[in-house]
């Protein structure tokens, strides 16, 4: 759930707290408290993710598999789904109190959902609008167009279909993890430049687009990217904002948040 403070705090920069567990666990576009639901969710979620993930490991498995960002992204979902199916099934199994600091697998799940939504869908973007083109298309068998199109399309739905199905908080001051995701994989590249590796083709770069031989194309790149990333994490931001106002105004009931319901006098003498 997006929520506002008039005052900020440190924890309110890390994942250890929530005033709701059952954020982690409910949809929005349900009645009542059961985890059923998004549990099911997830479980579709993250067979897809492993399916794409394994079908990426098995056709393309080399020493360079770990140096490519969308591997990386690949990798995030993946951990994003079975980490949230893990939060779905203790729920399911044990109560969850509210009130409290979180469970350290909730907390996982919540580092994983900040880093990996916005991370996805900026890989994607990144894809399609610099390394994709014609060319590359009609080099492909029809295997290697859907394993395209699954590594940079069907894991960004994955992740997208988590935001719009789950309540899971999204704060605007949680716009650092995601982005130091990128700066972090920024700064792997440059290492592994330097150390002289190479992609699987013998070239000195990863990416043709982030040459560190050309370090003023590699400095736009980097920073357009890192200024879509925030701008997209602020849109994602504004729209779990509109799930969560919607939801609540047309689909949910409030049986989670209703106060205590004070004694009957009648029943207990008090007059």
């Amino acid at each position: 759930m997006v929520k506002f403070r008039k005052s900020i705090s440190l924890s309110d920069l890390w994942v250890s707290y929530n005033d709701r567990l059952s954020d982690f666990y409910l949809t929005s576009w349900q009645r009542g408290d059961s985890p059923l639901p998004m549990l099911l969710v997830r479980l579709f979620l993250s067979l897809i993710a492993l399916s794409i993930f394994t079908w990426s490991l098995w056709s393309g498995a080399s020493p360079y598999w770990l140096i490519f960002l969308t591997n990386w992204g690949l990798l995030l979902v993946t951990l994003l789904t079975l980490s949230g199916l893990m939060v779905s099934c203790c729920a399911l199994f044990k109560k969850l109190p509210d009130g409290s600091n979180l469970p350290w697998y909730v907390s996982m799940y919540w580092v994983f959902y900040n880093m990996t939504i916005t991370v996805a869908i900026t890989i994607t973007c990144l894809y399609w609008i610099l390394l994709y083109t014609p060319e590359v298309k009609e080099q492909q068998s029809p295997e290697q167009f859907w394993l395209d199109l699954s590594t940079h399309g069907f894991n960004s739905c994955v992740a997208f279909i988590e935001v719009i199905l789950s309540r899971s908080p999204h704060h605007f001051l949680h716009i650092y993890q995601p982005l130091g995701v990128g700066l972090w994989y920024v700064a792997f590249t440059g290492i592994y430049y330097a150390a002289g590796g190479t992609d699987s083709l013998g070239n000195p770069y990863i990416y043709a687009v982030l040459d560190w031989r050309q370090p003023d194309q590699a400095g736009v790149i980097v920073t357009a990217a890192a200024v879509g990333l925030l701008v997209l994490y602020t849109v994602l931001w504004g729209l779990s904002l509109c799930r969560d106002k919607l939801s609540i105004a047309l689909i949910r009931t409030t049986s989670l948040s209703l106060p205590l319901t004070p004694p009957d006098r009648h029943s207990t003498g008090i007059v």
